[in-house]
């Protein structure tokens, strides 16, 4: 009688979860029995012996066709004279406290597993009694307990997970509402009771760590499989390496796209850890990683490349719009049928294979595919240019203009080439070739290069150009030389820029000039994060005054934390929009370089190494690779973790800084890239860092100039309203300057960690004479 106290202080407790089996044909079990009645500790009685005693009749006689009527006396045969209610057991579960009248277990397992004849024999059955399996997380984990346990795959299962019921997690685990609060395994463990009080059933409450894992795979005898679906990367880990010690086989489902791993720890005993996606981890080591240092590993294991598109989506929502990546009940549900179809056969030794599955449902079982004339957006219409075609646009040029009369040397033409292309441009993109023929050098824009949507009117690339012509004048000052620039000498060759005269200087430059020319190669992008610091008032006087020498380019700045705090949300907004925009997003994903590898073979393009951004954030910009996943954002109106890396940025900024002209044609763009360049290395040379944030002045020209060519009405109505909001900070419209044009923003900052340096191309992809 003791027990039933305590049996009942502990379902008080929220914590039992193994049910009482009574046998009335033992004395002090029919006292327990009785006394839970008169205590009034039972809520409800369930009586179907009966029935149950016609099931079993009927498994043993399946060649009869047994009547209705021919039952009473099978069934009384069979007692042989017991008394009906006190034949079995009487099962009594505490936490809901409802007794419940079945076959003992040899008989009540015979009638259960009866359906399972024969694609599970009675001889296998039998054997899988014997099976002892391990499942550690119980969310995914509870499917495949409850599925394991109604197939009855094994006679003993270990549930591990530390984690409590919440409501968000009834939308995939079977249960309900009472169950809140309670622990997932001793919710489980009451489901698999309530469906077969016979299993034996051990609990973890507190997860699976290294305090418990011997008991957990050894304890009473040791596993012959574990199931590991928890989320934690540590426990992943060090369970596995476990399991290979113990030669015990491994395997864990995802719920995403069916995806199953299996590993045959006990046929390969050597077999890498997760296939060799987890290799440089181990029990000692993870422990030490942080959190954003793991994740590089969980994108190998989970493969980031290989998820769904919808839980791609969702992942770049998360702490965005929701929590947590998402779980439906439909593939939790799959995964337990899955997961159990797999251990079912290992144990009886009819699977030995080890890797990575997928049951796809989506791919399937899918309407057929259709051919859909979809939008055709605009490629690259450009070619590289050709030298061929080089030569034969200075050719025409030279139908109508003499040769140089100066004849400037090799060396120095070299190093004016040289310092011309460690000119900067959008993304890297490098969209010069340079021609020296006849004492006169050539600019040409490879519009093959920097074609892209994001350069509305080409204006990032002439300015890219006029940067370039900068560092050519610059350099040629350094050299005691006059460069005499024509723009666009050729009116219907546009894609020549410029052609370049040299003479000697009559008089040495100015100090000044000289000493740009001398930090030409020091002038770099900081897209580091730092803390804001104003900077001192003298430095944006000097700027002003630099900038004032080009005609037609003007200068705004802000350095107000309120105004600063506005401008990161329009820029951040802006670089959202180009990231939801199908060719915005490919654009970017082209000129992203994930390492110095890739970098170095290309040479050009721009390295994540260089952008301050977390492991997260890596692994977020990797899944967002995916523009079908993207296109699912744009079509729900979310993506705001887009926004992030702006957002930091401008945070550490000192002042933003606006460049302008009255004009948007490319001579005006180039004449506003030659200020830039100037503007920038002045910048480096007094210790602050550069960070151009060019989507703004890009995406608003594109909405005024080209009246929202290729935009959208609802992406041209949020960006007209982001230009008012920007025109609040600069006031660019009938200002002191008249009406100006924005066409470059950037960041300046207290300089600290530089970065990575982009790469330029090699001088020979770049640069070719013909009469050296």
């Amino acid at each position: 009688m003791e027990n039933v106290a305590g049996l009942l202080a502990s379902a008080k407790q929220k914590q039992t979860h193994t049910p009482l089996i009574l046998r009335l044909n033992n004395h002090s079990d029919k006292a327990i029995f009785k006394a839970l009645i008169k205590e009034g500790k039972v809520s409800f009685v369930h009586d179907e012996m009966y029935g149950q005693l016609q099931e079993f009749v009927k498994s043993k006689n399946p060649a009869i066709k047994i009547k209705k009527e021919d039952y009473p006396a099978l069934v009384e045969a069979h007692l042989a004279g017991t008394d009906i209610n006190e034949y079995g057991v009487w099962v009594y579960y505490p936490w809901n406290q409802e007794l419940v009248h079945l076959l003992d277990e040899e008989e009540f397992i015979e009638v259960r597993t009866n359906r399972n004849r024969y694609k599970i024999t009675k001889e296998e059955q039998d054997l899988l009694k014997t099976k002892k399996i391990g499942i550690v997380g119980l969310s995914v984990g509870q499917s495949i307990a409850l599925t394991i346990a109604m197939e009855r795959t094994c006679g003993e299962l270990r549930l591990a997970d530390f984690d409590t019921a919440e409501l968000s997690n009834l939308n995939r685990i079977r249960t309900g509402v009472r169950n809140l609060g309670i622990n997932k395994t001793i919710i489980a463990a009451r489901e698999i009771a309530e469906i077969d009080p016979y299993l034996n059933i051990k609990i973890f409450n507190d997860g699976l760590h290294a305090g418990n894992m011997d008991d957990f795979f050894t304890g009473d005898g040791k596993l012959d499989l574990f199931v590991e679906v928890c989320d934690g990367l540590d426990v992943k880990i060090e369970s596995r390496f476990k399991a290979r010690e113990l030669g015990i086989p491994v395997v864990m489902d995802t719920n995403d796209r069916g995806m199953l791993d299996v590993e045959r720890f006990d046929l390969e005993p050597q077999r890498a850890i997760l296939h060799g996606l987890a290799d440089g981890l181990d029990p000692h080591n993870i422990k030490d990683l942080t959190n954003e240092e793991k994740i590089p590993y969980i994108l190998r294991m989970i493969g980031a490349d290989t998820i769904s598109t919808r839980l791609k989506a969702s992942m770049l929502e998360v702490e965005q719009s929701i929590n947590t990546w998402p779980q439906l009940a439909s593939s939790v549900t799959l995964g337990g049928a899955l997961t159990t179809d797999i251990c079912r056969r290992i144990l009886l030794d009819q699977y030995h294979e080890s890797g990575r599955y997928y049951i796809d449902l989506e791919d399937l079982v899918k309407d057929a595919e259709k051919k859909i004339d979809e939008e055709v957006h605009t490629a690259n219409p450009y070619l590289p240019i050709e030298q061929s075609a080089i030569k034969r646009v200075a050719d025409e040029y030279f139908t109508n203009a003499k040769a140089a009369d100066y004849k400037i040397s090799e060396s120095d033409l070299n190093t004016i080439v040289d310092a011309a292309i460690a000119a900067p441009s959008a993304g890297n993109n490098q969209p010069w070739k340079w021609f020296f023929s006849k004492n006169i050098l050539f600019l040409f824009h490879d519009k093959y290069r920097s074609w892209s949507w994001g350069d509305y009117y080409e204006m990032g690339s002439h300015m890219s150009l006029g940067a370039a012509l900068e560092n050519v004048h610059l350099q040629s000052a350094a050299l005691n030389l006059k460069d005499d620039i024509e723009l666009f000498p050729l009116e219907n060759e546009p894609g020549l820029i410029a052609a370049i005269r040299f003479s000697a200087a009559g008089t040495l430059a100015d100090a000044a000039t000289i000493n740009t020319a001398r930090h030409l190669y020091t002038r770099h992008t900081n897209r580091k994060l730092g803390k804001r610091q104003k900077l001192n008032a003298d430095f944006y006087l000097q700027l002003q005054q630099l900038v004032g020498k080009f005609d037609n380019v003007n200068f705004y700045f802000t350095e107000d934390e309120n105004e600063l705090a506005e401008l990161a949300e329009i820029i951040a907004e802006c670089d959202k929009v180009r990231l939801l925009n199908k060719l915005g997003h490919e654009e970017f994903y082209h000129e992203l370089r994930w390492n110095r590898d890739e970098a170095e073979k290309t040479k050009d393009g721009v390295e994540v190494a260089s952008v301050d951004i977390t492991q997260s954030e890596i692994a977020g910009f990797k899944v967002a690779g995916d523009w079908k996943a993207i296109e699912l954002l744009a079509g729900w109106d979310k993506g705001d973790a887009f926004k992030k890396m702006s957002l930091k940025a401008v945070k550490s900024a000192s002042a933003i800084i606006v460049f302008t002209i009255p004009e948007f044609t490319h001579a005006q763009l180039i004449n506003a890239g030659r200020a830039v360049q100037n503007a920038w290395i002045f910048a480096n040379q007094q210790g602050v860092s550069v960070h151009p944030m060019l989507s703004p002045a890009f995406f608003f020209n594109r909405l005024i100039h080209g009246h929202g060519e290729e935009l959208g009405n609802n992406v041209a109505d949020k960006l007209s309203l982001l230009r008012k909001r920007f025109l609040k900070i600069f006031p660019l419209i009938s200002g002191n300057n008249g009406d100006q044009r924005e066409v470059f923003l950037m960041k300046v900052a207290i300089g600290g960690d530089l970065g990575i340096k982009s790469l330029r191309k090699d001088k020979i992809d770049l640069f070719c004479a013909d009469n050296l």
